[in-house]
């Protein structure tokens, strides 16, 4: 799902050429390490010996002329932590007590080609940035045509089998494919996962990794939205841009079983749900260990509401559905859309990234906006680990969508992604309408529920002759029209969900047409619950 150009669109970059440092956020604290300020310098050592005498207390460092003691709270739980915080201020010459929190530089990468990547600029990359850069323990599982992994701006960032000794001749970790050790090909069957060019193939899967995760900092090229990152290869889709189903379902299963945190997926097919069962059901599986499936909305300037593309209208709550938008937040006239069936829109017009072997080059299509959401995706994840949270998949899509830029490109926010704005919503647990987008149709029910804020919770419809939501938060489709949902929260904060749609969309799965040709009516004569007995 590309378009390929050779014009590059150059946009002014936000640059931060400090040398300073910069306060970082509250999970950048280190854990149950603290610093004690102390009132009276004459009584320092009288207090710090009073402090190595407490039980559960380590003194780690000391400052005097500071007078300021660093100690270590061990082995003890959050409320025992805040209760032994009290005790210690109470102290008569304790000052004041700090977490003993990290500092980080104000850095702006230096890779030569970062003013020609407009998306990151229009996502607010920079200021993400200042954030979170990523997590090498986040694994991106990039099922295309392969990478060329060996490119001078993906090599530090590729996923390698940390049970898998190389060249060995042996499946050392039983996972069913020897030395697959930066992943494995299923077009040719062998543990070769790179990328092979040709009229047909540019390098898509290439380019598309380049997008999440090419190396930052490193003087070369571009940088990928994900700083820091793990890229696992998984070629199914050969040089003429094409695979079949049985292999994409392999591609999949292996991600899912091998530690991909995330699938990035810019292919598809205009087919009725009826005839992909085999990769459906391997998303179903990756659903099952939380793993979260970003898929391209395709390229035909139609709405997947009224036809079938697969695997992006798949519909499970682990799947995020990306459409094109261009530098002025619009809808590229090439751009599959849908506001049932696409869940958000990303920039993929013009995407500037790595190609085989040590090129770049720009290429347009939700191809490209779709590894852009995912390496987002990758942001808040990493964010979320930093903060001990524990994010499913349908809670990151409804951060995105609540958090996103309002555009006119059709999808279930009308949104396009602001990944700053994402990772702000994630720092602040900001209260969350999950999910956030959907199609009901009528007498359908589907439970809403909040992130974020304070529970207890409660909901409000904004027409209930079109839905009524119940205080449990199940939502009852009443009749075709939109609504919006409202949750309040026990501190009196409130949140709202993007429009609501109660009808019916056929892209989801209606519409599917019979494999058999003229065994149709037989077998509708036999079972008329056949999908395609309508």
């Amino acid at each position: 799902m590309v378009r390929v150009t050779d014009q590059r669109v150059r946009l002014p970059l936000k640059f931060i050429m400090i040398a300073a440092l910069t306060l970082a956020t509250s999970s950048g604290a280190l854990a149950k390490e603290y610093v004690i300020k102390m009132k009276e310098v004459q009584s320092f050592q009288d207090t710090l010996s009073s402090l190595g005498s407490e039980k559960n207390l380590k003194v780690a460092d000391t400052h005097a002329t500071g007078k300021l003691v660093l100690v270590d709270l061990l082995d003890e739980g959050e409320k025992a932590v805040e209760n032994r915080i009290k005790q210690l201020s109470a102290l008569e010459n304790v000052e004041y007590i700090v977490p003993n929190i990290r500092f980080h530089t104000f850095d702006a990468p230096n890779d030569p080609e970062l003013s020609s990547q407009w998306a990151l600029t229009k996502v607010n990359a920079l200021d993400a940035w200042e954030t979170q850069v990523g997590n090498s323990e986040v694994v991106i599982a990039v099922i295309d045509t392969g990478i060329n992994w060996k490119h001078e701006d993906l090599i530090k960032h590729i996923w390698e089998n940390p049970a898998e000794t190389p060249g060995n001749g042996i499946d050392d970790d039983q996972n069913g494919f020897v030395d697959d050790v930066r992943g494995w090909d299923f077009r040719d069957k062998d543990n070769n996962p790179d990328d092979e060019t040709s009229s047909r193939n540019p390098g898509h899967g290439t380019h598309c990794a380049g997008i999440i995760g090419a190396v930052s900092n490193n003087g070369k090229g571009i940088s990928g939205i994900a700083r820091q990152v793990s890229l696992m290869p998984v070629r199914f889709l050969g040089s003429d841009g094409s695979g079949d189903l049985m292999s994409a379902a392999k591609a999949i299963d292996y991600a899912t079983n091998n530690g991909a945190d995330i699938i990035s997926a810019s292919w598809g097919a205009q087919v009725s749900r009826a005839n992909v069962g085999p990769i459906l059901e391997a998303i179903q599986r990756a659903e099952e260990k939380g793993v979260i499936f970003v898929a391209a909305a395709a390229n035909d300037g139609k709405n997947n509401d009224t036809r079938e593309i697969f695997p992006a209208n798949a519909g499970f709550d682990n799947v995020i559905s990306v459409a094109a938008s261009d530098p002025n937040d619009q809808k590229p006239s090439w751009s599959n859309f849908g506001k049932s069936t696409v869940d958000l829109s990303s920039p993929g017009l013009n995407i500037l990234s790595t190609v085989p072997v040590n090129n770049y080059q720009n290429l347009s299509g939700t191809s490209m906006a779709t590894p852009l959401a995912a390496g987002a995706v990758a942001l808040i994840l990493s964010q979320a680990e930093e903060d001990g949270r524990m994010l499913k998949p349908i809670e990151i899509r409804s951060i995105l969508q609540s958090t996103g830029a309002k555009v006119e490109i059709e999808t279930a926010c009308n949104c396009r992604i602001d990944v700053a704005a994402a990772l702000e919503n994630v720092n602040k647990e900001a209260l969350t309408v999950v999910p956030n987008g959907l199609t009901l149709e009528a007498n359908n029910t589907k439970l809403f529920y909040g992130i974020g804020g304070q529970a207890p919770y409660t909901f409000s419809s904004s027409d209930k002759s079109i839905a009524t939501i119940a205080e449990d938060g199940t939502l009852t489709a009443v009749a075709n029209g939109e609504v919006i949902i409202t949750i309040s929260d026990a501190n009196g904060d409130s949140a709202q969900s993007s429009k609501i749609y109660i009808g019916k969309s056929s892209g989801g799965g209606g519409g599917a047409e019979c494999p058999f040709g003229p065994l149709c009516d037989a077998m509708c004569q036999i079972n008329p619950s056949l999908p395609w007995c309508n």
